[in-house]
């Protein structure tokens, strides 16, 4: 059980049939109350109780009442049930019950109203009789919900029923309004149409509800997705809620706000219920949910909240920006001057590779564009033409070299694709790009890193005919001569996976985390050892946690580099066409260990592919976009999150609103946000960016984190702009005397989930004074490979300065 979750204690039920939860005030604070259907061997019974006094945080402090029955429960079969509770005019708490009956004809619902709730659990002034919910018409259901909205401008309140309707096809949530509910809870103005929950997705729900925060005429959906079981592979249950605001008398929504969004750390396979609620906490409004967890055996069930009022110094905020991306941002890095590099080539479509307007900057078809915050003005690089015709850079592998210049090697040949020998450098002083030296095996789906002497490894890809057989052989570019050269894995080896995420290591060997791009290559994380001519060995590195769902994970080497932890979160299955669900599984290996392998982390917030990882300055993990599914934009990931190496753990960050899928990029800005960019989870049917293709993501969104709300940052006023290896460097800031760390990061370089390039090097303080910071650069290169950094410093409370540059050569 995750951490978030709160077990409720002595639920004894070994066959669920729904359950709900709603927060009561009495007595001035305020109470959980959760209730469940137990299946039992005669007769259903609906019982509930109440969790006394919830903290801050939304957990029960003043311990439970004993479960109490709902009189005169008379289903033997049920297929949903919820509770609401409110105030019918009174001025008493009033917890109204709903029952949805599977008979042995056709379904039907009904609710009744406990009058008078007291805070040990009893009903006092009685309860009404079971009223039955009109024109209920489904055969089967797989949950359904009831909540009161707020009151009118009279003071009246409607009641809203819900059902999940199992037809024969997809199902279906669908609500209506009961108007003018009186002090008895009868409706007394007639009922709205049948209305559709809009974009419902489930093929199979264990579970529903709906729910108000009691005030406004706004709902919460919310919904348990039973995902289809792979055994050994994929089958863990997720929940999702999504906001309808502003109904009107007959129930129609003013506006239905973003997509699903996820309940965070869903842990069940296998649910028998469950419920939400809205309330507000200290100021805050949170979202209750209940879990009804169902393994082999005795059920359980627990609860969390999470808050929905995001508050920008614990959860960040986004910025959509007023412009786009001038190209589709395939392809992100942070250059040396603090520019961000945007390119596609054709991007994925094959429209604009055989456009005779390919390349031409003019008419709005650039392979590249260089963005220059916070002027946020655009150039576009002149195109690069080889053999008469423009070089794409799609599906190309990226790297920063020692001297600040981004290199690009293999990429797009023809559609369909097949892969390119050639290779080039944009150099941000000039803003141009310019050939080098062509390898010797094309490569569609490289990785490219540079290592600890500046030399650059070429690993993977598809070859001119589509095929592998670059696969199996490393090329080494050495930029002083310009020279490419073979470096093959033995023989016999597969080599290594499409779009391998790799990591120069501490003693100069190469780890493969298990990460890729839609490619089954049966090759587990390994350790590579480089030699002049080839491979002499390669090392698995065991315990991966579901490697067959680790296409388009994300891997980072988690900070500080010193430490040799990588971790590899997220991913999903190989093959567009395979909807399994995403993992939220977490590994890291230790390579300070005797024998590395990879140990079990805490999950991910939520599962997701297609996801991005940024180091931030204070050393967590930043992680965005992504979907539940293969490029399946109505689950995309809207939600960010976090992971603080030093804790463990997980927890969400503020809701984007531009959903980033297959193709998108994320990096670190020296201002200590994140720009994500792109996304395309289909190609494009037209030659120029702007207007977007319909398929084409150009819009661009920045993440402030957290720490940018949490007062005065540190300010470096003087730093050196260049060191070698093994020395101390002064750092200038009135702020030395509270800096906590120094740090050295590495500009992103990235594209399909895996940035080549980032990471975080500690320089340890070895002295201050008032208002000097004496830091040690480290002597091993393989730690930090020469090239231009950007240099922090974060104080005690967290908050990193704005970044200065560092080149780092010997």
């Amino acid at each position: 059980m995750p951490l978030e979750y709160t077990k409720v204690p002595d639920w004894f039920s070994w066959e669920n049939q729904g359950g709900g939860v709603a927060v009561v005030a009495l007595d001035g604070a305020q109470h959980l109350l959760v209730m469940m259907v137990d299946s039992g061997p005669a007769q259903n019974r609906g019982l509930f109780r109440l969790g006394k006094d919830l903290n801050d945080r939304g957990v029960v402090t003043g311990g439970w009442t004993a479960w109490t029955d709902v009189p005169d429960w008379f289903s033997w079969e049920n297929q949903g049930a919820d509770v609401a509770v409110t105030d019918l005019g009174a001025g008493v708490q009033d917890l109204i019950v709903l029952l949805i009956d599977n008979g042995p004809a056709k379904n039907r619902a009904f609710y009744r109203v406990g009058h008078d709730l007291r805070i040990d659990g009893s009903i006092r002034n009685g309860w009404s009789g079971w009223q039955e919910i009109p024109d209920w018409f489904s055969w089967e259901n797989q949950g359904g919900g009831i909540t009161v909205l707020g009151p009118d401008s009279q003071g009246r309140r409607d009641l809203v029923v819900f059902m999940v309707d199992n037809g024969p096809g997809l199902n279906q949530g669908l609500y209506r309004i009961g108007r003018q509910l009186d002090k008895d809870g009868m409706v007394t103005g007639g009922w709205s149409p049948w209305r559709e929950v809009p974009g419902w997705f489930s093929w199979a729900n264990q579970g529903a509800a709906v729910t108000s925060d009691g005030a406004s005429r706004d709902l919460l959906f919310f919904q348990i997705d039973d995902a289809p079981v792979i055994p050994g592979v994929s089958g863990q249950n997720q929940a999702f809620f999504r906001f309808a605001t502003g109904l009107d008398a007959d129930g129609t929504s003013q506006n239905w706000g973003q997509e699903w969004l996820g309940v965070p750390h869903w842990f069940s396979w296998n649910n028998q219920g469950g419920g939400a609620a809205i309330a507000t906490l200290n100021g805050t409004k949170k979202l209750f949910a209940l879990l009804i967890d169902a393994p082999e055996g005795q059920n359980g069930g627990y609860y969390q909240s999470m808050d929905l009022d995001m508050t920008p110094s614990l959860y960040g905020s986004w910025e959509v920006k007023t412009f786009h991306s001038s190209v589709l941002a395939v392809h992100t890095a942070l250059l040396k001057t603090g520019d961000v590099l945007f390119f596609a080539g054709s991007g994925s479509s094959k429209t604009r590779f055989e456009s005779h307007d390919f390349g031409d900057i003019a008419k709005g078809v650039p392979l590249s564009a260089v963005w220059s915050p916070p002027d946020d003005k655009f150039s576009h690089p002149p195109t690069l033409v080889i053999g008469g015709r423009p070089y794409d850079l799609f599906c190309g592998g990226d790297t920063a070299l020692a001297d600040g210049r981004l290199l690009s090697a293999g990429g797009t040949q023809t559609y369909p694709f097949t892969g390119s020998k050639d290779a080039a450098v944009f150099d941000p002083s000039t803003g141009t790009w310019s050939l080098l030296s062509a390898m010797a095996h094309a490569r569609w789906y490289p990785t490219v890193i540079t290592l600890g002497d500046g030399s650059v490894l070429a690993a993977s890809g598809l070859d001119e005919k589509f095929e592998g057989s670059s696969r199996a052989v490393l090329e080494m570019y050495e930029p002083v001569a310009d020279a490419w050269h073979d470096l093959p894995f033995p023989h016999g080896s597969l080599g290594l996976p499409l779009y391998a995420h790799l990591f120069l290591l501490e003693d100069g060997r190469v780890f493969f985390s298990g990460g890729r791009m839609d490619d089954v290559l049966d090759v587990q994380p390994c350790v590579i050892t480089l030699a002049a001519h080839g491979v002499p060995s390669v090392q698995e590195v065991p315990d991966l946690l579901d490697p067959a769902l680790r296409n388009q994970s994300a891997s980072v080497l988690l900070p500080p580099a010193q430490d040799q932890r990588v971790l590899i979160c997220g991913g999903g299955p190989e093959g567009k066409e395979n909807k399994t669900h995403a993992t939220d599984g977490v590994s890291i290996v230790d390579f300070k260990a005797a024998a590395p392998s990879y140990k079990p982390a805490q999950p991910m917030a939520l599962g997701r592919i297609h996801l991005n990882a940024v180091i931030l300055p204070d050393r967590t993990v930043f992680v965005s976009g992504g979907s539940l599914k293969q490029e399946s934009e109505p689950l995309a990931r809207l939600q960010s999150e976090l992971y603080d190496p030093a804790t463990d753990t997980w927890r969400l960050m503020a809701t984007a609103q531009v959903p980033r899928l297959y193709h998108s990029t994320a990096v670190l800005l020296p201002t200590g946000q994140v720009v994500a960019a792109g996304g395309n989870p289909e190609g494009g049917s037209q030659a120029v960016f702007e207007p977007p293709d319909p398929n084409e993501e150009m819009r661009i969104e920045v993440f402030s984190p957290p720490y940018l709300f949490r007062g005065d940052r540190p300010l470096i006023k003087g730093a050196p702009s260049s060191s070698t290896y093994g020395v101390d460097i002064e750092i200038t800031t009135a702020e030395a005397g509270d800096i906590k760390w120094a740090s050295l990061v590495r500009p992103g370089v990235t594209t399909h989930s895996f940035d080549t390039s980032q990471r975080l090097v500690d320089l340890e303080i070895t002295s201050r004074d008032a208002e000097t910071v004496t830091a040690k650069v480290p002597g091993n290169p393989n730690l930090a490979p020469p090239g231009w950094y950007m240099l922090f410093i974060v104080n005690q409370q967290g908050v990193p300065s704005e970044a200065t540059w560092l080149s780092l050569h010997q």
